[in-house]
């Protein structure tokens, strides 16, 4: 037996009345042949056109459900077919027929322990037969279909916000991050299965002149256009981003010699130098190139970028705008960075000469300190200071990463503890490596620490990339409820700079989140940033979630994010970062300190 139609298979165009509103799908599944037509009875009532599947036991709802054509806005489903338990369909409706189909569980069994398993499993509605009317199943359709349009609508915001945190809002072109990401699996598969790619980074010469002899809306036009040339000209497999102003990216798959890499160089810089037409005006761009080929220089995404930033320098500077990028820089990056630095690096750990300076993070409707991120500071021995993102790149793929962790926890909540009476109730935020939440033991090890200096869990928030969530959900959820157990908070870095989902903000006890810098750098000049940092006030007082903004340095900044309802905020416009023994001359000045205290260190 097969799902039978109610009513003869029509052409969609008739399935619409006059209104213009299409006809409901229904889908009954119930082996009871009496209890289907009573229920049947009762839909026909509703104002709206309807269509109606029936499905007489467990087998025939499975060969419904996973009929290619099937579409169904809503499900009634008896539990006690004879063949099976109908709460077992649930899954298969959610994947094959829409994530978001309301379900609604129509049985005899009428306990609420039933009702709540019910709810438990994923269903929408609870009736039971014995009480069912007329009123009940058309209600239960209604809410049904609003709960639907309800999670649809949320579905589409959430993919539109997860897009334009990855792409450009003014070129529409993918963003810093998400090329930052595309990158990276391309060194994956470089390392992998050799597969060739060159990188190639790119500033556009007379764009000041044209901004300021035109005015930013020309400058703008320029970048649109230029942006669209470059898509239509390269491959589907390859990437080209704006990386900010007039700086761009691009990643070519496949290039394995020089010449080839010159070549397609050559060609894009073609392509911007032709002439942009602008009302009555000819306007007319240049660029620089350079260019890093992997896996011949190297495969780590930060020495190829660097060496191909470097090359493109060179560009600008020299007569020759293509300029190729040669192996001394890798190499020098290769001996300082994998043979030198870890040896040099836990030497200074032994010496206790690695520095860590403090940010506040302040509410910035009253001026209240809330807490200070601590930032790792490392000169090398040569006396060059060493790039934090170098320095934890460098640490997070060697040996050295649990030790590291854990000399600076307790350096660093050694240091807390001896102001921690002194600051206003402020908190203390850690930067952590998605690695460490692989350690079974790094909870344990945390509280220890913790324990030993005295401090109170609930000021100490461990601060995550969105990264560390998604590589591995599962495990990273375990260790974030043992850490919500243990009274430690979470707070998610760089909120926006990666693949962002908003199921995860529901699903994990996180505490906090920081906006990435690169949405309230431009956040006076973008409506979308505006728009989007309301969108998270809103989402994140409904959840109780903390929301921070990273990189405020304009008052005028302060002032729009305030208006908006983000209070929080952190960045060079209200503090750089600075030395621990500063902190409190620094609280003082604030009123937020004893002021007959001094540091201790």
């Amino acid at each position: 037996m097969t799902g039978r139609h109610l009513s003869p298979p029509r052409h969609p165009a008739t399935d619409i009345p006059q209104d213009g509103t299409r006809a409901l799908s229904v889908l009954i599944v119930d082996d009871d042949d009496v209890d289907r037509e009573r229920l049947i009875r009762m839909l026909r009532q509703s104002p709206r056109p309807i269509q109606i599947t029936e499905a007489a036991s467990h087998a025939e709802a499975l060969r419904v459900i996973r009929s290619p054509a099937s579409h169904f806005d809503i499900v009634f489903l008896d539990f006690g077919l004879q063949d099976g338990d109908g709460r077992d369909l649930v899954p298969m409706i959610r994947a094959e027929i829409d994530p978001d189909c309301p379900i609604v569980a129509v049985t005899g069994n009428g306990s609420e322990q039933v009702a709540a398993a019910s709810i438990k499993s994923g269903m929408t509605e609870f009736l039971a037969k014995r009480q069912l009317s007329e009123g009940q199943v058309l209600a239960s359709l209604e809410e049904g279909l609003a709960w639907r349009k309800y999670r649809h609508e949320l579905r589409r915001a959430e993919e539109e916000l997860t897009y334009r945190s990855l792409h450009d809002p003014l070129t529409d072109l993918p963003n810093r991050t998400l090329f930052f990401d595309r990158l990276g699996q391309s060194c994956a598969r470089a390392k992998r299965h050799g597969d060739p790619f060159a990188v190639l980074m790119l500033d556009l010469d007379r764009f000041k002149e044209i901004n300021d002899s035109f005015g930013h809306a020309t400058g703008d036009m320029t970048l649109t256009t230029i942006a669209h040339r470059l898509r239509t000209n390269l491959r589907e497999v390859d990437t080209v981003a704006r990386l900010g102003g007039d700086e761009f990216a691009v990643l070519l798959q496949n290039i394995d010699t020089n010449e080839l890499a010159l070549q397609m160089g050559a060609k894009l810089i073609g392509l911007i130098e032709q002439p942009i037409l602008c009302g009555s005006r000819m306007l007319s761009v240049g660029a620089s190139i350079g260019i890093a080929l992997c896996p011949e220089l190297d495969c780590s995404p930060p020495a190829l970028l660097s060496a191909a930033d470097d090359a493109m320098y060179e560009a600008k500077r020299g007569i020759d705008k293509l300029v190729l990028a040669n192996d001394s820089t890798i190499r020098r990056m290769k001996s300082l960075d994998r043979k030198g630095m870890l040896e040099d690096l836990e030497r200074a750990m032994a010496r206790d000469s690695i520095d860590w300076h403090w940010q506040p993070k302040v509410d910035m409707s009253s001026g209240r300190v809330l807490g200070f991120e601590v930032l790792v500071r490392w000169r090398h021995p040569g006396d060059q200071p060493v790039p934090a993102d170098q320095l934890i790149d460098t640490i997070e793929q060697s040996p050295l990463l649990e030790p590291f962790t854990t000399h600076c926890l307790n350096k660093v909540l050694g240091q807390f503890a001896r102001i921690q009476d002194r600051i206003d109730g402020a908190s203390i935020s850690i930067n952590i490596s998605a690695r460490m939440l692989e350690r079974s033991n790094f909870v344990d090890n945390l509280h220890e620490v913790i324990a030993r200096h005295h401090v109170d869990p609930e000021r100490v928030t461990l601060e995550l990339t969105e990264t560390a969530l998604i590589a591995n959900p599962a495990q990273a959820q375990r260790v974030i409820e043992r850490l919500r157990e243990r009274g430690i908070r979470l707070s998610i870095d760089d909120f926006g700079s990666g693949f962002t989902s908003f199921g995860y903000l529901r699903e994990f006890a996180i505490s906090e989140i920081k906006i990435d810098r690169s949405f309230i750098t431009r956040f006076t000049e973008s409506r979308f940033d505006q728009s989007l940092v309301n969108s998270l006030v809103v989402l994140c007082e409904s959840l109780g979630i903390g929301l921070v903004a990273e990189g405020v340095e304009t008052p005028e900044v302060q002032q729009m994010l305030t208006s908006l309802g983000c209070n929080a905020g952190q960045g060079y416009g209200i503090c750089r970062p600075m030395p621990y023994e500063d902190v409190l001359g620094w609280m003082a000045q604030r009123g937020g300190a004893q002021p007959d205290q001094r540091l201790n260190a």
